[in-house]
């Protein structure tokens, strides 16, 4: 049955391994794929995403201030248009020229025009919404004053004489490049140059106008706080995928490290295809491969315990059998040899008794139907006494015998047929295994802060393994009665001889 058993857990295994093999990762589901896309992130950021972002943002800066310009444009834009107007009506009638000046000024409205024929004399004057216009007789002529409101609550004045002289002109153009209102004169027929055909001026608040320099220390702030987003972005975007990755790592921890009911962990739920979610799935495949085993492993228990348990009881029977025919021959005369004979028959029957009684007690130990009664007794006092019942057999096998224990009582909370057993078990063991070095010894020591029984021999020792599970079934006995009775047992074996501590 064990061998059956084996076999379907070897089967178990081997399916279990090709369904592993079976199993394949797609790479766009793997932590890889995502964690390369992380560093092709990092690596294209500089070269790629700050180019890239710096153009959208000249981009969408120039659609914003295009769209927030002045109505009028900037001083570039009026300047152009008023010189190249100029240009246009160099072969036109003074009427006309009239005309398109009033068309110009209803599309700007709050710019001032007027008009100088080739004569100097001051032919057109248009004011602008907002302007004060005022005429003051002087010396037979008229002096037109334009008074500009502008926008820091100052007013500023453009006085037009009826008749331009060369001094005045000269000295109103130089002035006209620093003035606000703008003003711009250009030369009818020639913009800049003077064709002999008189000059038109518009004057234009200088607030009404964009400003053609860039707010370029804004701008620089505003990219500089874009790519600061974009960079912490990506650091949290990081932090994220590895701080999700530990949390799974964790989880799978403390599932590992959670026992269940039977001392096996739980499986846990794999929530995603990637490394860890295989990793998962072999640690719910490692478990379900323990659940098995530990089961198969009770009914082999099981198994054996009903095999012993049958075997003890088949075997007495034949047994009490065999001890009647030879309490018989006691009876018959029968040679030395005979006699002899017959005895080492008994001693062996004996011996053949006393290992069934050991395979009950270890059975019924095992599968706790053993019930032991905890109560507080004198240990010293019972390893005396059956250290006295053992004392022929010491004597007889010519055994040195060092019994040194203390007067003062050792109370332990112990079952006293079950502390029987256990010294019986140890001094057989020492008769059986340590009989060549001749000793025994009995005595107390102080381990890890409590009171120890100590028993050694100066036999050939035995391995650590060995000394751990029992020589035999009588320390497997030991072992179980020392663990129901709360005791612990601890083994010191070297080629000089053993010690056995019980405390």
């Amino acid at each position: 049955m064990i061998r059956r058993f084996r076999k379907q857990e070897n089967r178990g295994d081997q399916s279990a391994g090709k369904k592993n093999e079976q199993r394949k990762l797609r790479f766009g589901r793997s932590l890889m794929s995502r964690y390369m896309l992380l560093i092709l992130c990092a690596v294209l950021f500089v070269p790629v995403v700050l180019p890239i972002t710096s153009f959208i943002y000249v981009l969408v800066v120039n659609n914003v201030s295009k769209s927030s310009a002045a109505p009028y444009g900037d001083v570039t834009h009026i300047s152009n248009l008023w010189s190249n107007e100029s240009k246009k009506l160099g072969q036109a009638a003074p009427a006309k020229i009239d005309d398109r000046i009033k068309q110009l000024h209803a599309k700007y409205p709050k710019s001032s025009v007027y008009r100088v024929d080739e004569n100097g004399k001051t032919a057109f004057i248009l004011g602008g919404e907002g302007v004060e216009v005022v005429e003051t007789p002087i010396n037979g002529s008229t002096l037109t004053t334009l008074k500009w409101p502008l926008s820091d609550q100052n007013k500023v004045e453009t006085r037009i004489p009826a008749v331009w002289d060369a001094s005045y002109s000269m000295a109103f153009m130089k002035e006209a490049v620093y003035r606000d209102p703008l003003t711009v004169v250009s030369f009818i027929g020639g913009g800049n140059q003077d064709k002999g055909k008189g000059f038109m001026v518009i004057e234009v608040p200088r607030y009404l106008l964009q400003k053609s320099q860039s707010n370029w220390p804004m701008e620089l702030l505003y990219l500089g706080l874009l790519m600061t987003i974009i960079f912490l972005f990506f650091i949290v975007m990081s932090v994220l995928f590895f701080a999700r990755i530990r949390k799974r790592l964790i989880r799978l921890q403390t599932a590992m490290i959670t026992p269940g009911k039977e001392g096996i962990p739980l499986p846990v739920d794999i929530r995603r295809s990637d490394e860890i979610g295989q990793l998962e799935d072999s640690f719910n495949q490692m478990v379900y491969q323990l659940t098995e085993s530990r089961h198969r492993e009770r009914e082999e228990e099981q198994f054996r315990k009903r095999l012993i348990a049958g075997l003890s009881h088949d075997l007495r029977t034949p047994l009490t059998v065999i001890r009647g025919h030879m309490h018989a021959l006691h009876k018959e005369a029968l040679s030395d040899k005979g006699i002899s004979s017959l005895s080492r028959m008994e001693s062996k029957m004996d011996d053949l008794s006393g290992l069934i009684d050991n395979m009950l007690s270890y059975n019924l130990l095992a599968s706790g139907k053993y019930t032991l009664k905890l109560e507080e007794k004198d240990v010293l006092r019972i390893v005396r006494e059956t250290a006295a019942a053992w004392y022929p057999v010491w004597e007889k096998e010519q055994f040195d015998i060092d019994i040194d224990l203390p007067d003062e009582p050792l109370i332990w909370n112990v079952d006293e047929q079950g502390m029987r057993r256990i010294l019986d078990n140890l001094f057989q063991n020492v008769v059986r295994y340590a009989g060549d070095g001749k000793y025994i010894g009995i005595s107390t020591e102080r381990i890890h802060d409590r009171t120890a029984l100590v028993i050694r021999d100066q036999g050939p020792g035995m391995q650590q393994e060995v000394g751990a599970k029992g020589t035999g079934l009588g320390l497997s006995i030991v072992d179980l009665l020392v663990r129901e009775m709360g005791l612990r047992k601890k083994v010191d074996s070297s080629p000089e001889g053993v010690r056995i501590f019980i405390y």
